[in-house]
């Protein structure tokens, strides 16, 4: 099968919790069909549950109604990624926008104890991670993960 890239796979899914383990799968197996290593593939996992879980958690205000989109695109040397929420409520929209201008600084968010080190680890993992609140509220996270180079043997 030949890939011609980049190529996009998008998904919305219901703001529940249990639906991470299976996009987190899917992204990875998308990302070694396409050529990526097995370790590029296991920590894009990582920056997948972590932003997704961040979306549902903090990002959605529950209910059936409730959505999380998730778009990635594949590039030959790259994955970018974007998951957008429905807002979430006033007190973690807010906290989102400290977040937001605590990362545009380059201050850590470990100041948010264990729910911002998922954060913490996505910016470890990746080359850029890019945060927005909108005007309604909708919170949108890109990140953009570089193929790692592979170290040629003497």
């Amino acid at each position: 099968m030949e890939l011609t890239f980049p190529y996009t796979i998008s998904v919305r899914l219901p703001s529940d919790l249990e639906i991470i383990p299976s996009i987190r799968k899917f992204v990875s197996e998308v990302l070694q069909v396409s050529g990526f290593s097995a370790k590029f593939a296991f920590r894009s996992e990582i920056i997948v549950d972590a932003i997704c879980n961040n979306a549902i958690t903090y990002g959605s205000e529950g209910g059936a109604e409730s959505e999380v989109e998730a778009s990635c695109v594949i590039y030959e040397d790259r994955m970018e990624i974007v998951v957008k929420d429905s807002g979430g409520t006033l007190t973690n929209i807010e906290r989102l926008k400290d977040a937001v201008r605590r990362s545009r600084l380059g201050l850590p968010l470990s100041d948010y104890g264990p729910s911002g080190m998922g954060l913490e680890i996505v910016k470890l993992l990746s080359e850029t991670i890019e945060l927005n609140v909108d005007e309604n509220n909708v919170t949108s996270i890109h990140v953009v993960r570089k193929r790692e180079e592979v170290s040629q043997a003497s």
